[in-house]
């Protein structure tokens, strides 16, 4: 029987050899390799460097231009990652003139790698690519870089065709056993790439867990970021589908195709995605989900907290484009708690949400304000079941004639409601900001009387630690509020509703309201805006001796609308 002292002491003795051997090494523009790569005497080359580097290095990447492309040949482990970093994206990969690999850094079967704050430019041929993540790969973390500059042409009056591509970030889940997992795309900028027919960030096939949070994606000739299932680049369809992935927080803007209509964030034949906290601006399509693959779906797709605004063509697009026999279709998903503003500034007919094929689909919680050509929903062609609910619409001149168009007829919301449609639903101004660009603007602060404020399904099941766009949680009283902002009242100046008067103030057990308006019902919050209680007015009182001592604002709401005031209690 072995002595389990001395096993201890052995597996102690393995672990601190392991992390003792990892190394910091230094990689310069004016080095050279046949130094040790120490930061006195670094090496020159970044392919030289990275070829050295074992299970928990950091390779630093000084300041400069590195004229290379790269390809790992390298893994880490779980618990001893490779780091590979610049600082600030102040060290460069730079591509021009080099034709010898496609990708500017090649990560193909390789895994526990991090890929940090470097820029990465400049790669100008067909099917360049910024970075290619390919194979069996696990815990891949890019995060903070530059990429711009991936052409599929030196010419820029070049006309793209299916042949003719260029990708910043590429992901392909290829090995038809085992999927890659646990990848990060985080903090990035990714901007001023001709992609032909391909996409910004892509993530497709075997891929099973990711993450492509807080990145700006910008002036693209296509598709800004996409999740993608059913293109057989895996060679088991039953895995071929990107799955169980978050699209959040990225800001997605000026992806603009001059061949084919692109999405800020596309979901095509992916599943299990949750799309939630974007900012999609000024592309052709705001948000698209569908499926381009006939006898395919996409799957539980859950589009929530996002703002969607001043797109060409619409806000949403949702549904199989063409189903049965061009398109797939979508099926057990939702489009909740979403603010459209002014899409479809082309003026197409398609407005704020424009669905087509779509099977078990459910559509609360949204704010659509329309453009003046007052088109919030367009329906292409009739679906399995429509469901809209809870959602709040408004027209810049409160015109409704033109608000709802299936393809039954057009509809004002009463007529709709008549269909059996949006029995809940209502029509009135979600007053916003006056600066569309400004995404505070749609922060549900600006006036408190909004009927997007709890008015939303009250039935809403929020996701495990559902934050609103704004970062705050999405319920705060119920019903949730529509929209993708909910109302938190962060102090007690950032209201403009009437003042009224409370006696005795302060206090130190109740105060009566001095008003003949009718108000009804109350709401307490504290300084951090947190709700503190809420009940119905009797007589005019209210009771706040179960609060601790503190300042207080009181919202009052009743048929003549809403007021405040401020109250101390001792």
């Amino acid at each position: 029987m072995k002595n389990l002292h001395s096993v201890v002491i052995v597996f102690c003795v393995v672990l601190a050899t392991n992390t003792l051997f990892a190394a910091n090494y230094y990689v310069s523009p004016t080095g050279n390799n046949a130094n040790d790569g120490s930061i006195g005497t670094p090496w020159l080359t970044v392919q030289y460097s990275v070829d050295q580097l074992q299970p928990g290095d950091f390779l630093f990447v000084q300041p400069g231009a590195y004229f290379e492309k790269i390809t790992l040949h390298v893994s880490g482990t779980a618990n001893l990652p490779i780091t590979i970093t610049g600082s600030n994206q102040s060290a460069v990969l730079d591509g021009t003139g080099n034709t010898t690999q496609i990708a500017m850094i090649d990560i193909t079967d390789q895994s526990y790698l991090q890929i940090l704050q470097l820029g990465i430019q400049n790669n100008v041929m067909n099917d360049a690519q910024g970075i290619l993540v390919s194979g069996n790969c696990q815990g891949i973390e890019l995060k903070e870089l530059a990429i711009h500059d991936i052409h599929f042409s030196a010419n820029p009056n070049d006309v793209a065709t299916a042949a003719t591509n260029a990708q910043g970030i590429i992901v392909l889940g290829t090995n038809a056993v085992t999927p890659i997992r646990d990848l990060v795309i985080s903090g990035n900028a990714l901007y001023d790439c001709r992609l032909g027919y391909s996409e910004g960030i892509a993530v497709n096939g075997n891929v099973d867990g990711f993450e492509v949070t807080s990145n700006t994606v910008f002036n693209l000739t296509n598709i800004g970021i996409v999740a993608i299932g059913h293109e057989e680049n895996c060679a088991d369809p039953l895995l071929d589908q990107a799955r169980n992935g978050s699209i959040s927080q990225n800001t997605v803007y000026g992806c603009h195709s001059p061949y084919a209509a692109c999405g800020g964030v596309y979901i095509d034949g992916a599943k299990d995605i949750q799309v939630t906290r974007n900012s999609c601006y000024d592309n052709d399509y705001g948000i698209e989900i569908g499926c381009e693959h006939a006898g395919k779906s996409a799957e539980n797709i859950i589009v929530r907290n996002n703002i969607v605004r001043l797109n060409s063509i619409t806000g949403i697009a949702f549904g199989g484009y063409d189903y049965p026999t061009v398109s797939g279709k979508v099926i057990n998903s939702t489009v909740y708690n979403n603010t459209l503003y002014k899409n479809d500034s082309t003026y197409d007919g398609n407005g704020e949400l424009t669905f087509s094929y779509f099977e078990n689909c459910f559509f609360e919680n949204n704010i659509f304000f329309t453009n003046d050509q007052l088109r919030a929903v367009t329906a292409v062609n009739s679906v399995a079941a429509l469901n809209l609910n809870y959602n709040l619409y408004f027209t810049p001149s409160s015109d409704q004639t033109e608000l709802i168009q299936t393809v039954n007829g057009t509809y004002t919301l009463a007529a709709f409601q008549q269909t059996g449609q949006e029995l809940n639903g209502l029509f009135d101004n979600p007053y916003f900001g006056n600066d569309p660009l400004d995404i505070n603007s749609f922060r549900m602060i600006y006036n408190v009387n909004s009927l997007a404020i709890d008015h939303g399904n009250p039935n809403y099941q929020p996701l495990v630690n559902e934050l609103d766009f704004f970062s705050l949680p999405r319920l705060n009283n119920l019903p949730v509020d529509m929209g993708a902002s909910e109302f938190w009242m962060e102090d007690l100046s950032e209201t403009a509703l009437t003042l009224i008067e409370v006696f005795p103030n302060p206090t130190t057990h109740e105060v009566q309201l001095i008003s003949t308006t009718d108000f009804n019902s109350f709401t307490i919050f504290d300084l951090t805006g947190k709700m503190v209680a809420e009940g119905k007015l009797e007589n005019n009182r209210i009771s706040l001796a179960n609060l601790t001592s503190g300042s207080y604002l009181i919202r009052f709401s009743g048929a003549s609308g809403m007021a405040q005031s401020r109250v101390v209690k001792w």
